[in-house]
């Protein structure tokens, strides 16, 4: 299991001259567990030694705000280059493969991308000038990520394939991925319906576009004014509703109405809304301010 570096042995940054004089490869992780660097050590303790570390500089003017830990495991000679890759694939650290530079970034690449976008659908324009994208609730999945679901347009899905294939940000590419969902129907019937989904950290966020909901919002100022309020995810303000009432009161499509070749009808992403529904709730009232509309 790739989190299994959480079970490590560890100590703080500052401890760091505490380490075995061992050949191990180490993990650089914050507070939050974002994954900072990966390395490996022929001796983990003069690795570290002093401010020997090519990265120490950086690591240190961050280590009030972000507590870094130094998490190791005592490797044989022979396998640390194939644990160090291993390690390196599966956590994309922040910082390997980057150029040493004085500082670090203020937060990791995947957290920007997701604030840039969640700006870029906040942003009004002349066809949606009111409400573009609304966060509708928030649930805990199985695996207990926080995942919040966000009501886009389809004009905006276009942002959304454009983040999935930068090019130059393999860290964010990997963070998209494209679930299929069934929606507790009968998949002899139905085909599932694809849900673009960005993950990280313990963070999961889903966008969907039904277009019944965005007319009613579009067309009525009372609903707006009733229902939405702003809120800070990830610290961008985003409009969200405060009340999942109104979601009860629209009529969800369950499918398209043709059929494919093999009989079934093509679920539509309201047929997930439906699903997912009863286990929605409005983000914290504590980052709820009222829109004014």
């Amino acid at each position: 299991m790739t989190d299994d570096w959480q079970t490590w042995a560890s100590l703080a940054l500052t401890e760091r001259s505490h380490l075995p004089a061992q050949p191990g490869i180490y993990i650089v992780a914050d507070h939050e567990s974002t994954v900072w660097y990966v390395g490996q050590a022929i001796d983990l303790k003069t690795r570290w030694l002093g401010r020997g570390h090519h990265r120490y500089p950086q690591l240190i003017r961050t280590n009030r705000k972000l507590a870094h830990r130094i998490y190791w495991q005592l490797v044989p000679l022979h396998q640390l280059d194939a644990q160090e890759h291993f390690y390196i694939d599966q956590l994309e650290p922040e910082l390997n493969g980057q150029k040493v530079k004085q500082y670090l970034p203020k937060e990791p690449q995947v957290l920007r991308e997701i604030k840039r976008l969640l700006k870029a659908l906040n942003k009004p324009t002349l066809l949606f000038p009111d409400v573009r994208s609304v966060v509708l609730g928030e649930y805990f999945a199985d695996d207990d990520s926080r995942s919040v679901l966000v009501l886009v347009s389809i004009n905006d899905l276009g942002l959304i394939d454009k983040s999935a294939r930068k090019r130059n940000a393999p860290k964010v590419r990997n963070a998209w991925a494209m679930i299929e969902q069934d929606c507790g129907q009968d998949e002899t019937k139905y085909i599932p319906c694809q849900i673009p989904t960005y993950r990280f950290l313990t963070y999961r966020v889903e966008f969907i576009e039904v277009p019944e909901f965005r007319e009613r919002l579009r067309d009525s100022k009372s609903l707006r004014e009733s229902f939405l309020s702003t809120v800070e995810l990830f610290g961008v303000p985003i409009q969200a509703l405060n009340n999942l009432g109104c979601l009860s009161e629209i009529d969800l499509p369950l499918a398209y109405t043709f059929s494919r070749l093999d009989g079934r009808q093509p679920l539509r992403q309201s047929a997930y809304l439906a699903f997912r529904q009863s286990a929605l709730r409005p983000l914290p009232e504590s980052s709820r301010s009222q829109v004014v509309s």
